[in-house]
């Protein structure tokens, strides 16, 4: 009778040790699938980013030198009036007056949240770091372009004012010299010019999250390969 407990005692235990065993096979496959599919995440993220972080340094530059000819606009403003023969002289009526909005993208980093594989690895700094990166500065990035547009574009200031357009409808010079010599004019260039380096402020700091969530995701990718 001993002898049959005491079997089927190993018995029991060598099923119970069997199907731990696979359960634990199992739980490192998946974990090792779950690795896999966040590297393949990470790596579609940062070619994203790439992209992205080219996008931001065009769109800065092309920003900065519209800021700085409205600025060189009311620089000219405050010292002499402006009639219609110094137009080919200033850099802002040669130019139509618009800003390079910046609209990242973020389909690799949606469809890797909806997933939830960012989920189980929340703890990572360079997930943590990418979350407020596409989350709240990228968010705030967008907002702050409708603003801007919004202001920039709601009446026909910038297209009466700006570029070679305002050339082609000036019917009336002396009401033209009038209007461009404004305090009315004055005060949306200027107004213009704050909102462009607000603009600019705030994709310099984008763009610096930008750079170092780049920098922790290659370290990531490069720790995995090897």
């Amino acid at each position: 009778m001993k002898n049959i407990l005491a079997r089927g005692g190993i018995e029991f235990i060598a099923v119970l040790l069997g199907i731990t065993g696979s359960l634990w096979v199992d739980e490192s496959r998946q974990e090792k699938e779950k690795e896999k599919q966040l590297q393949s995440d990470i790596i579609a993220i940062h070619n994203e980013l790439l992209s992205d972080i080219v996008m931001i340094d065009s769109n800065l530059i092309y920003n900065q030198k519209m800021y700085n000819d409205v600025i060189n606009l009311l620089s000219i403003m405050e010292k002499t009036k402006i009639n219609q023969e110094a137009l080919d002289t200033i850099p802002f009526f040669n130019r139509g007056i618009e800003t390079r909005s910046y609209f990242g993208k973020k389909s690799a980093y949606l469809s890797a949240k909806s997933g939830g594989n960012l989920n189980r690895f929340n703890s990572n700094q360079a997930i943590q770091e990418m979350s407020k990166l596409y989350d709240n500065a990228y968010a705030r990035m967008e907002m702050v372009n409708v603003a801007i547009d919004d202001f920039l574009y709601r009446d026909s200031k910038y297209r009466w004012y700006a570029g070679y357009e305002s050339r082609g409808f000036i019917y009336d010079k002396d009401d033209f010299e009038k209007k461009i010599n404004s305090s009315e004019f004055y005060d949306w260039a200027s107004a213009t010019s704050t909102l462009l380096k607000s603009l600019i402020d705030i994709m310099k700091v984008t763009k610096s999250k930008m750079l170092l969530v780049e920098s922790l995701l290659i370290k990531m990718i490069d720790k995995n390969i090897e």
